[in-house]
């Protein structure tokens, strides 16, 4: 096949987000598998119009909602480019603008598939400060226009992937013309991000421990926004630090809430307890989590999937996570496993719930850690959070697009 994938981003970008991770790791293993990949993405900086990025043809382009007639312009142009070279069997869309402008390029027979990896017009409503005056008309014409560009390309797809059961019913609400909807989840490299990463043995002391070291080590690695419930999470571990626990935590990502995180953590008093990592480099995630005693993700709404918390668990690292979005989905099987000594989910923005869960998990001694590192990563495999069994359903799925 020679597949299409039209999205927002790409990793390895410093910008790219879950999207582009996504198309990255199932682009890559399409293309190790034979089949022709090209990619369509926003050009940003001084990236080049053009490279090969793990077997896949890539190709970008400049994107503007104000000058939506140029950008459009642009992906058609490119669009044209690609079918010159081998025409195309089918598009995968990740991603509303460019979608619509590879939808409106290609002919109606070539199919069309739609991953929803998030609603576009929520995304900008988080995204954008609260308007007042003159600038409400302005928000409400931005917010509309990109609902029905999702809308209008959603419904003329053949099929709609979504990574949860949250987002199908999301999905369903916002766009009832939507195609058929199916869950593929996300995954983790499960060859990389394994309990091995944090160096040793895995048969070593757990999770690379001595016999010496008592404290426990929390981890988050998220952008630092609202919506991340980081207020919460340090909060939180304040409470845990007044209770006497000898506890770090480490807050890895970039965002427009980290001057006022590091304020919090002065003013409740664990400033000397919790490093703000900034951009943890991919090469150095894998340890990252496989070092950590527990991955904590206090999100508070909208949380699509969450590829940071099957990463953490194919680490072989625990996960304590909100009730928020998809994560139910995710950790409620491990909250009734034997193996797992202390609880997995807590209501958003309850940080004394949360507080509660970590001082549990701190309380926890190096044998029933050992367990839970088992346990998770089991529940990672055996769920199918890889990216080889992701690739798997995702190429079955475009194979039945095709054939029609």
């Amino acid at each position: 096949m020679h597949v299409l994938a039209a999205t927002n981003n790409l990793f390895p970008e410093p910008e790219a987000t879950g999207s582009g991770r996504y198309n990255y790791e199932v682009g890559r293993r399409l293309a190790a598998r034979g089949h022709r990949v090209s990619v369509l993405t926003r050009r940003r900086g001084d990236a080049p119009a053009r490279e090969t990025v793990a077997g896949m043809d890539v190709r970008r382009y400049r994107a503007s909602i104000p000058r939506l007639p140029w950008t459009l312009r642009a992906v058609e142009r490119r669009v044209r480019a690609i079918e010159r070279d081998a025409s195309i069997d089918v598009a995968c869309f990740h991603g509303a603008l460019g979608s619509f402008g590879v939808d409106l390029a290609l002919p109606d027979a070539v199919p069309r598939t739609y991953t929803v990896h998030g609603l576009w017009a929520t995304e900008y409503d988080e995204r954008a400060p609260d308007a007042s005056g003159l600038e409400r008309p302005w928000r409400w014409a931005n917010r509309t226009l990109r609902d029905r560009i999702e809308d209008r390309t959603l419904a003329r797809s053949d099929a709609t992937v979504v990574l949860s059961e949250f987002m199908r019913e999301r999905v369903a609400a916002a766009h009832p013309d939507a195609p058929p909807i199916t869950v593929l989840p996300g995954g983790a490299d499960a060859e990389r991000f394994a309990p091995h990463a944090a160096g040793g043995e895995p048969s070593t002391a757990a999770k690379n421990r001595v016999a010496d070291r008592h404290r426990t080590e929390f981890l988050t690695v998220r952008r630092l926004t609202p919506r991340m419930g980081l207020h919460t999470l340090v909060d939180a571990f304040a409470a845990v630090v007044a209770s006497g626990a000898d506890v770090g935590l480490t807050i890895g990502g970039a965002g427009p809430e980290r001057e006022g995180l590091e304020a919090r953590a002065a003013a409740r008093g664990v400033a000397d307890r919790v490093t703000f990592a900034g951009y943890v480099p991919e090469e150095r995630l894998p340890a990252t989590y496989a070092r950590s005693d527990a991955f904590v993700l206090p999100t508070l709404a909208h949380e699509g999937f969450g590829l940071a918390t099957v990463e953490a668990l194919a680490a072989g690292t625990p996960v304590v996570g909100t009730t928020a979005g998809a994560t139910p989905e995710i950790l409620g099987p491990l909250e009734s496993e034997p193996a797992i000594p202390a609880r997995c989910l807590v209501p958003p923005g309850d940080s004394a719930a949360l507080a509660e869960a970590l001082a549990a998990w701190h309380r926890t001694d190096d044998g029933a850690r050992a367990r839970a590192s088992a346990a998770c990563r089991a529940h990672a495999l055996d769920a199918g959070y890889t990216w080889a069994r992701v690739t798997d359903r995702v190429e079955a799925l475009l194979e039945r697009v095709c054939v029609g």
